[in-house]
């Protein structure tokens, strides 16, 4: 179970209804002060027989800011004391209940602009909607965030006395979340550009020096790396991206070097420092990416990394019945990576006692980069002193030839380096394990270990892929025999939801792959159909709700959409179904996979980037079924093409003529959209960008209004607004223009977040 947080003895007395649970970051909380139930029926009855609103606390077992909370609030005396007089504080742990905090993460986002853990809701107790929402609140008021026992006070008088503003706060609130989770918009024509611009608009963000996209904090996105080699591995520049990407992560500190498998993020743009958590989920579809890699390169060092974080798995992360555990915190005695942290003087100790010469030893600290001094503080303890992150100082080929050596000479001697301190490190203090069984995150390390071994032609990870998958369908059952969420010493409970069994079978038609097991495909096949009666909402023509039908403790029944760290359940499904297509030979999975992309497709037009796995299943989809592609979502476009995008602005581009394009925004009264220099630096500007394989262009825009204060206006445009874009070439009739157009719609009181659109024109 994960470490717990350290508790004075005063606090070590109090059990909470938490104790009950099965899920660590639950237990974590069972000894605070504070009245904490899990959230169900015991819960809101009690906060409707007691006429309290609910405090819901989401967070997750190795999440830092938690653990920060947890230890300046939840274990106080007095705060407890303030938020049970006037709350029903319910806990969740967002990893077992994805589907709560989806919803309610909505909301925080709509209300605060910014998201995060642990997060913090109030609801009215009668239908569970929220009507104030933030994340973090430090003990005391700073850096312009008031406290949380402020908060608290404050919404206790509000709903004593202001009961009637609450509700109409809870109403808006909700109804905005339900016009985002349950936002149908029209269906628009998909075509090829979109798969180019996708690709085009990822490339855009790359870091030519240090490898990645965007800047820091520098996530590894494997759904974005896998769009990329899929649908545009011909292209050199972005097979030298991806490779250079690969190459740097696990040259990083985001890699452990020591003991394999990787941290949850880079905080730096240079994958220098990591934030030290690990995730079976980034594991698993990062071994899925580094395998894919391996395949079409062969390259010696990918297969090393794929060794080394299959062995990590074993070693740390697998439950002996054969299930894989979630996660492992970043924190150790409440400092951050503490047992990933090195100095000279340790490392030249560990290798000394297990009997390295000094050359050896002075080989591992120049390697590793401990002779250029340190290169991490911890943040939040400035009086800590200064330690290293390891990191690869170069690429294996290039220390290999200045130490005189081969590659697998090299990788040799990093083994032994490795063991003797790997053997020290062990006998460290160790980070918390958060020991639950997810039906879903399994899924994606079967698949990660399955494409692992059919990469390597090694049966060792395969066969730990397929216990995996014995375990789940022996053990992974509710009482009523349905598929199970989660599973923790002995008791499986929470029946599935639809990404458990989307990534399940993703996980299943990999082994399937890997195997030619016909046992997979079949289990896969029944897992699709059930998918189907249980999670596809019949209104929408395919796309798939998250949640079970049955459930009766969401004010509303979202639809995943967008891939984040784990790619959404909608954009994995529409990838199964193409795969069982495939395997089967049944076309009906084909035309469920179209239905599923037609119902996305404005956002899969829009947002590309956002929906990377929907844009590969439809890269794949037009290579498969061109016919199928053609009459159910492609179509000739015309001279001018709308945006139609739901939202408050509406693009249209019209050609002029060979070299001169309009592009009309109609924004909707009572909205603006910021100027290319609305005056204000926290504003998104206005940006219009040729696509790939464009050519390159000048706008013309118009003078721009003055919008809010006088003393600090914003710049912008209201009504209709239109830009002239001027083409350094004449347009190509085979390849017409596609611009990228970047835009931030604001009304008097608030920003919503920008949107990039693809706007396409034919001469």
């Amino acid at each position: 179970m994960s470490s717990q947080a350290t508790r004075t003895g005063s606090q070590a007395h109090h059990t909470n209804r938490l104790a009950r649970e099965t899920s660590p970051y639950l237990l974590q909380h069972a000894q605070n002060p504070v009245d904490w139930r899990a959230w169900g029926e015991e819960a809101f009855r009690a906060a409707r027989e007691a006429d309290k609103p609910i405090f819901l606390s989401v967070g997750y077992s190795t999440c830092y800011w938690c653990h920060v909370m947890e230890r300046e609030s939840f274990e106080s005396e007095a705060v407890a004391a303030v938020l049970n007089e006037h709350f029903v504080p319910i806990k969740v742990d967002r990893e077992e209940r994805p589907d709560v905090d989806d919803l309610y993460m909505t909301a925080v986002q709509l209300m605060t602009r910014q998201g995060g853990w642990p997060m913090s809701v109030w609801l009215e107790p009668e239908r569970l909607r929220p009507f104030y929402a933030g994340t973090y609140f430090p003990p005391q008021d700073r850096h312009g965030l008031p406290s949380f026992t402020t908060v608290l006070r404050s919404l206790a008088e509000a709903w004593s006395r202001r009961r009637d503003d609450v509700m109409k706060q809870a109403d808006q609130v909700s109804a905005a979340v339900v016009q985002v989770v349950r936002e149908m918009p029209e269906a628009v024509t998909l075509d090829a550009a979109v798969v180019r611009d996708a690709v085009s608009m990822q490339m855009r963000t790359y870091d030519a020096n240090h490898g990645g996209f965007g800047g820091a904090p520098k996530f590894p996105t494997p759904v974005n790396l896998d769009l990329l080699m899929e649908c545009a591995w011909e292209d050199e520049t972005v097979r030298n991206a991806v490779l250079h990407t690969l190459d740097r992560m696990a040259r990083g500190g985001m890699y452990d070097q020591v003991g394999g498998g990787f941290h949850r993020y880079s905080v730096d743009a240079q994958w220098l420092v990591p934030h030290f958590e690990k995730m079976l989920y980034d594991n698993g579809q990062l071994l899925t990416t580094y395998a894919r890699a391996h395949e079409k390169t062969g390259d010696p060092y990918f297969e090393r990394i794929l060794r080394q974080t299959a062995a990590y798995v074993e070693r740390e992360m697998m439950d002996k019945a054969g299930g894989f555990y979630s996660a492992q915190d970043a924190e150790v005695d409440a400092r951050e990576g503490l047992n990933y942290l090195w100095v000279e003087d340790e490392v030249r100790a560990a290798l000394g006692e297990a009997g390295f010469p000094p050359d050896e030893i002075g080989f591992a600290l120049e390697v590793y980069g401990l002779s250029r001094g340190t290169n991490f503080q911890d943040p939040h303890h400035s009086d800590e002193p200064p330690r290293n992150v390891l990191t690869l100082t170069a690429p294996p080929a290039e220390l290999a030839e200045a130490g005189g050596m081969s590659v697998p000479e090299l990788f040799e001697k990093l083994d032994r380096i490795n063991a003797a301190l790997l053997k020290v490190r062990d006998q460290r203090e160790q980070p918390g394990t958060d020991d639950k069984v997810l039906t879903g995150w399994n899924g994606l390390m079967m698949a990660g270990l399955a494409d692992a071994g059919r990469a390597l032609k090694e049966p060792k990870f395969i066969e730990l892929a397929e216990r995996a998958a014995r375990f789940i369908e022996k053990t992974m059952r509710t009482e009523d025999d349905a598929l199970a969420r989660s599973y923790r010493k002995g008791e499986a409970r929470i029946p599935a939801f639809l990404e458990d069994y989307a990534l399940l079978m993703h996980g299943l038609l990999a082994l399937h792959a890997a195997t030619d097991d016909s046992e997979h495909l079949e289990r896969a096949r029944a897992l699709a159909t059930e998918a189907r009666e249980l999670f596809v909402d019949k209104e929408a023509g395919g796309a798939y709700f998250d949640s079970r039908p049955e459930q009766t403790d969401l004010f509303v029944r979202s639809r995943s959409r967008y891939d984040g760290a784990i790619p959404s359940g909608n954009s994995v499904m529409a990838n199964n179904l193409i795969t069982l297509a495939e395997r089967t030979g049944e076309r009906v999975y084909f035309e469920q996979a179209a239905a599923l992309l037609r119902y996305f497709s404005s956002l899969i037009r829009e947002q590309s980037l956002g929906l990377a796995g929907c844009v590969r299943a439809l890269h794949r989809l037009s290579a498969l079924e061109p016919d199928l592609f053609a009459a159910e979502l492609s179509g000739a476009q015309s001279g001018a093409v709308t945006s139609e995008t739901g939202g408050p602005v509406r693009i249209k581009a019209s050609a002029v003529d060979s070299r001169t394009v309009d592009i009309e925004m109609s924004i909707q009264s009572g909205f603006h959209i910021n100027a290319r220099d609305p005056g204000q630096p926290a504003l998104v500007p206005l940006l219009i960008e040729a696509a790939g394989g464009t050519p390159s262009i000048e706008v013309e825009a118009p003078e721009p209004s003055n919008f809010g204060p006088e003393e600090s206006p914003a710049r912008g445009y209201a009504g209709l607004v239109t830009f002239t874009v001027k083409l350094s070439e004449p347009m190509d009739r085979d390849r017409p223009p596609r611009l990228f157009v970047t835009y931030q719609a604001c009304t008097e009181t608030e920003c919503h977040a920008p949107r990039t659109e693809v706007v396409t024109v034919s001469p």
